[in-house]
């Protein structure tokens, strides 16, 4: 679907704003595109499309993804410069993001955290394959569709390893609640290492509802990923599978090498603890990097959980918006009937 022009799409509602963008949902205004699937266009605020920098970060954010194409990884559709106006033409996924349903629920159940960092880690897999490490892995990146499936998105600071860094030697870019120790240091030999150390945060704050380090500053934070010892997880969390909880210790260790070898590694870990019964077997273990959506079926009881998860976040969300609505009709009804009895008492 190259897209080649703003005026082709009809922008709808905004489904989320950020700091440099609004992303909206849309529809294809071209006619042999009537069937396209549902889309969403992320539009440069103005203000941020004088900024060179963030320009060509948005440029490459659109070519990083034209480049990667994964299940688990938000498609993009193209997008460039029209009229003045970047956008980037991209899948609209309608589950929310994980961050949603932290701020929901406060934590998620065990096996679904397991589902969301073995389909997470097959995404991290695909993007450092083709050298890339995203460098803000965190719960509001990490997208969902209705029936559970996880799509990683914003690789807006994104670092390409086989092109010039965008970022000045040394400078620290990221969110500091997930922020590999390397990655604070500015470390030049920065590799996807840095994004399993953030996807331990991800899983210890699904798990127990907070990063594992905060602070009142950033430079508080940073002293913890940089010197202090996570919480225990099975301590806080002692329905957590054994396995599960070793893995995310694993993925927190304060230096690379101590860390899973890989992406992949952390996907057939996640598969043990979601599958144990059949991640002995070779098809499904040891082997070319396969999406783990693809190799768990739909009714995967950690997918299955992902799924309820936001099925009932989506239905407190309807309520609510039911209940002011409710209200608000009742409240223009109590002023008609005050407004009728003021005239016929005149």
């Amino acid at each position: 679907m190259p897209a080649t022009k703003l005026d082709d799409f009809q922008l709808l509602s905004p489904i989320g704003v950020g700091t440099v963008g609004t992303i909206y949902a849309a529809r294809d205004r071209r006619p042999d595109r009537a069937e396209s699937p549902p889309l969403a266009i992320k539009v440069l605020h103005e203000h941020c499309a004088q900024n060179p920098l963030i320009r060509a970060r948005f440029k490459r954010e659109i070519e990083l993804l034209r480049r990667m194409r994964h299940p688990n990884i938000i498609a993009s559709f193209g997008g460039g410069e029209s009229d003045g106006t970047l956008f980037c033409v991209m899948e609209r996924v309608d589950g929310g993001s994980v961050g949603d349903l932290l701020r929901h629920r406060g934590v998620l159940p065990p096996l679904a955290v397991a589902s969301v960092l073995g389909q997470t880690a097959s995404a991290l897999q695909c993007a450092h394959n083709h050298g890339v490490v995203h460098r803000d892995l965190k719960p509001n990146n990490l997208f969902l569709t209705l029936d559970g499936q996880v799509k990683l998105g914003d690789f807006g600071i994104a670092r390409d390893l086989r092109s010039a860094d965008l970022s000045a030697a040394g400078m620290t870019v990221g969110t500091h609640a997930y922020m590999a120790p390397e990655q604070i240091t500015g470390d030049r030999s920065l590799s996807g290492k840095a994004d399993l150390y953030s996807l331990g945060c991800c899983g210890f704050e699904m798990l127990t509802g907070r990063p594992p380090f905060s602070g009142d500053s950033a430079v508080e934070v940073f002293e913890q990923h940089l010197h202090a010892a996570p919480p225990g997880l099975l301590q806080a969390v002692p329905s957590c599978p054994p396995p599960l909880a070793e893995t995310i210790s694993q993925l927190l260790a304060k230096h690379p090498d101590q860390r899973p070898f890989n992406a992949r590694a952390v996907q057939g870990a996640m598969l043990q603890v979601l599958r144990p019964a059949e991640s002995s077997d070779p098809a499904i273990g040891p082997g070319p990097d396969p999406a783990i959506a693809g190799r768990l079926p739909a009714d995967d009881p950690g997918r299955v959980q992902l799924t309820q998860c936001i099925d009932d976040r989506r239905g407190a969300t309807t309520r609510r918006e039911v209940s002011w609505k409710v209200l608000a009709a009742i409240v223009l009804i109590m002023v008609i009937g005050l407004a009728a009895v003021a005239l016929w008492t005149r």
